[in-house]
């Protein structure tokens, strides 16, 4: 290599140093961490109380915020949307929804907070493992194992949970744009022995680890302007991640649907909705929407037994298909679950730019 390579390589060098954050992110986060250290020690009653504290700022803002639900996003206009004649939930919100949810969301800061108390030895007393067994089976066969779960129940707790019952996981998580918060999580969630990986330009990562014959752990009910499918979601159409529909097709690893539901204080019950094999036709659209259909479905079905326990303020209908007619309230129009409308006349899918990928 010549000097005059040597002195354009440097500066390139110096540009690829990853940049040292803040000192205020730094004790930002390290004030974080003392606060949940404090709140692991505490006893579960006075923990969760605290978690009731905190509902409470929530339950007012959303009680004032947008009531009639004319965003395109937020608490009441999602329940607007989902609490209808004709869809998954039915017409009837249930009595102190809102303030059920407030609880909900409250809880679920405590439970990242005390997941140190969840070792092999106590993992029993506080899970409900009586449907565990067919996803063992499943992981058994040797073909990997897909688990679909969404912003349902306690969904932070499983892979940590997987990890303990002694599945080899790989999670799929979104970083954070402050480095020091994503140590901190990180450090949290692979205690057990999971592995967690940035959700950015992942499907080849994901592919290697089913070929390993291991399991993945994907939150399957999020969705946006460039979510590659439309699907039935809660009775409506809505643009829906679909990878766990794309690596099945791809390396024809069973999807567990899944869901952790809060059953009380640091109390857990392991749901299973829906197990999806062997579900390619040769026709790749409408196998891309009839999977992650299902999807949507098994994890609608969780809301359903427990709609408080799901993330309403999401942006989750907030992208509507081209060409959609608003009914007459303003709402995209009912579809049922079960529909085939959309495996007749699928809408294009967004497709990123390809990315090269190491092979082997």
């Amino acid at each position: 290599m010549s000097e005059a390579q040597d002195n354009q390589d440097e500066p390139k060098a110096e540009r690829t140093k990853p940049r040292r954050e803040p000192i205020w992110q730094r004790i930002a986060v390290g004030c974080l961490a003392f606060v949940i250290w404090i709140i692991s020690i505490l006893p579960t009653w006075l923990a969760y109380f605290v978690g009731d504290l905190i509902a409470i700022p929530w339950f007012v803002y959303w009680s004032v915020r947008d009531r009639k639900g004319k965003r395109t996003s937020g608490y009441w206009r999602n329940t607007r949307i989902a609490f209808r004649e004709g869809t998954q939930l039915g017409p009837n919100r249930p009595k102190h929804h809102l303030w059920q949810w407030s609880r909900h969301v409250g809880w679920l800061m405590i439970d990242s907070c005390r997941m140190r108390h969840f070792t092999k030895d106590t993992v029993n007393k506080h899970f409900n493992f009586e449907e565990f067994e067919p996803l063992q089976e499943l992981f058994d066969e040797g073909n990997g194992l897909i688990f679909a779960t969404g912003h349902v129940g306690s969904w932070d707790l499983s892979g940590v949970t997987a990890a303990l019952l002694g599945l080899p996981i790989t999670s799929v998580f979104r970083p954070s744009p402050l480095p020091a918060l994503n140590r901190l999580m990180t450090d949290m969630r692979t205690r057990t022995g999971q592995i967690v990986v940035a959700r950015n330009n992942v499907m080849w990562t994901l592919k290697k680890v089913l070929r390993e014959k291991k399991t993945i752990g994907l939150l399957a009910d999020g969705g946006g302007k460039h979510s590659a499918v439309v699907a039935p979601f809660l009775g409506t159409a809505a643009r829906s991640v679909a990878t766990p529909a794309l690596l099945h097709l791809a390396t024809g690893a069973p999807i567990a649907v899944v869901a952790f539901m809060r059953t009380g204080r640091m109390r857990y019950h392991l749901r299973v909705f829906d197990i999806i094999r062997d579900a390619k036709t040769g026709n790749r659209e409408q196998d891309l929407i009839a999977i992650t259909t299902r999807c949507n479905r098994g994890l609608g079905q969780g809301i359903k037994e427990a709609p408080e326990q799901w993330f309403w303020q999401s942006r989750r209908f907030r992208h509507r298909p081209p060409g959609e007619v608003a009914d007459a309230d303003g709402l995209p129009p009912i579809m049922q679950m079960d529909s085939n409308a959309l495996l007749h006349k699928p809408v294009d899918r967004h497709r990123s730019p390809k990315q090269q990928h190491p092979t082997g």
